[in-house]
């Protein structure tokens, strides 16, 4: 069947005018596909594009195939780059893959729009046919079109993002791990030793010690009479504010400032125990649950990401004073744990992943140590939030 056109009076297959469109469809699926699983379409992206490269570049007749290239007909031996690159992707997540399919892809589209020929070319070698003849254009013209637009796309990726730059150089493993000698300073540059590791573990304060804290202090709320929504789990949070301000060492203001935070928390979580906002069959236990399973959600994600199990609270001496179910005294625990942690974290609370290895080895160290242990306020602050900050500095320098 035969499409007419106007402008030139040329005629045109209808099954040309259906693969323009099939094409076309088939890009948006791609790029919704890479949106959402960008690793192992990445990896496929980048296996058809080598696919289609070899089946162009190399010389024919090597195995007989109907295109006469060395891997015979691409429409079998396609599907199985693309699925061996999509498995290689999301076995090593290398960072160089989804760079390389960019940079392959998107010069093969500016080769298609530099030269209208190369795209009835790549579909004919795509489909098996002889995209040299049919298209009337030379393989290596057209792979030297293509590496060339590819090499345009590769610098200009670049110059936007000279990251990349160092990713391709490291073979893609994206940075240099400090060094563990504290004795060899050949690798810090002049005078530079902020990136040196530290090796004394003897607590330096970063401040000037405060006089001493009133014990009635409170800061917006006093503890011996809160508003009756937020006395309900009052006790539950006290204690354990106290028990892990002193395994941990955070600052006193900030963990009586947590508190209040998580009571306040608490007290708006109670709306999902209304029929109103809930029907009853999918009310959570108690706001605690509510809020627990809200703040700790992308824990559990990032608990998948790094294949490791989570790590909450277990029921111990120290929580059974809490006079509270299991599960709710764990929960009030895990949530004390992270709000403290993100309280005192500063400019690290941007950093979502650090926060949530911090609370993976705290309530790890927490749950397995046996004895109660009293470190100083600010203890934390001082080891482990100033470290990892001026770490961060001096990278982002």
């Amino acid at each position: 069947m035969m499409v007419h056109t106007s402008s030139g009076g040329r005629d045109m297959e209808l099954s040309q005018v259906a693969l323009l469109v099939l094409s076309f469809y088939a890009a948006l699926v791609g790029a919704a596909l890479g949106s959402l699983l960008p690793r192992p379409m990445g990896g496929v992206t980048l296996g058809c594009g080598v696919g289609i490269g070899l089946v162009t570049i190399l010389p024919k007749g090597l195995m007989g195939g109907e295109s006469g290239s060395v891997l015979g007909d691409f429409v079998m031996w396609g599907p199985v780059l693309a699925v061996v690159g999509g498995a290689l992707a999301t076995r090593f997540h290398n960072p160089l893959t989804l760079p390389l399919s960019t940079i392959i892809n998107i010069g093969g589209l500016a080769s298609t729009i530099a030269m209208p020929s190369m795209f009835q070319f790549f579909t004919n070698v795509i489909l098996g046919t002889d995209g040299a003849t049919s298209a009337k254009l030379d393989a290596h013209v057209a792979s030297l079109t293509w590496l060339v637009a590819s090499a345009i796309t590769a610098a200009f990726t670049i110059y936007r993002d000279s990251a990349l730059l160092r990713v391709f150089t490291s073979g893609g493993a994206g940075y240099t791990q400090l060094g563990t000698n504290t004795t060899d300073d050949a690798d810090i540059k002049g005078d530079d030793m902020t990136l040196k590791p530290n090796t004394n573990v003897t607590p330096q304060p970063v401040y000037a010690a405060p006089p001493p804290a009133n014990p009635d202090a409170f800061n917006m709320f006093d503890p011996a009479d809160l508003p009756p929504r937020l006395s309900e789990y009052a006790n539950m949070v006290y204690s354990a504010c106290e028990d892990l301000g002193n395994f941990f060492g955070f600052q006193d203001a900030s963990v009586r400032n947590q508190a209040e935070h998580l009571l306040i928390l608490l007290s708006n979580h109670r709306r999902y125990m209304n029929s109103h906002i809930l029907p009853p069959a999918l009310q959570p236990p108690s706001p605690i649950h509510a809020l627990h399973a809200k703040v700790f959600s992308n824990y559990m994600k990032w608990c998948r990401y790094q294949g490791v199990p989570p790590n909450f609270s277990k029921m111990s001496t120290s929580t059974a004073g809490m006079a509270a179910p299991p599960s709710v005294a764990s929960r009030v625990v895990d949530l004390v744990m992270f709000f403290c942690v993100w309280g005192e974290a500063c400019n690290i609370r941007h950093m979502p992943e650090c926060l949530w290895f911090l609370y993976h080895k705290m309530m790890e160290e927490y749950t397995m140590e046996q004895n109660q242990r009293s470190l100083y306020a600010g203890h934390f602050l001082d080891c482990v939030v100033t470290p990892i900050f001026k770490i961060l500095s001096a990278v982002s320098i």
